[in-house]
């Protein structure tokens, strides 16, 4: 699979590894959907694509703590599932999936939890939902104060 990256203009260029073809189109309608997608070059090739959105690295990880939803006050544990210095993606674990009612797009959480390093850092962040799939979330850090300790992480 090729990994094509949009720019500012929500455009992103496909280059055929078959015969070096390239076409630029724009990739917002796949905002907020499948990211991957086969494309069939003129040289009657086919090739799939990953269109990549974000512009900065997501760390993969499995680090527990608690979410609480600001409107309900409701606490909720959970799983980090990926961190990049602007955001987090998080899976409630099984018995609190039916709070996944009570989040909307746009609402505030507030995430704590703690690092796997060797001091674990606990981090408390507040942050913006900007995505519910399923039973995942994926939210924006609100704050503009930079946690040294997730950039050492991360880096």
């Amino acid at each position: 699979m090729v990994k094509s990256y949009v720019d500012e203009q929500n455009q992103t260029v496909f280059l055929c590894p078959h015969c070096g073809f390239q076409r630029r189109f724009d990739a917002s309608p796949f905002r907020n959907k499948r990211k991957s997608l086969a494309v069939k070059c003129k040289c009657g090739n086919s090739t799939e694509i990953e269109i990549e959105f974000r512009k900065q690295f997501r760390k993969q990880v499995e680090l527990f703590g608690t979410c609480l939803i600001k409107k309900t006050q409701k606490r909720c544990e959970m799983i980090v599932k990926d961190l990049s210095f602007q955001g987090i993606g998080i899976e409630l674990l099984h018995i609190y999936k039916k709070h996944m009612a009570d989040i909307d797009v746009g609402d505030i959480i507030e995430v704590d939890f703690k690092l796997d390093n060797k001091k674990q850092d606990p981090i408390t962040k507040r942050c913006i939902v900007r995505l519910k799939l399923n039973n995942r979330i994926g939210a924006q850090f609100d704050d503009e104060n930079f946690s040294k300790q997730l950039g050492f992480y991360l880096m």
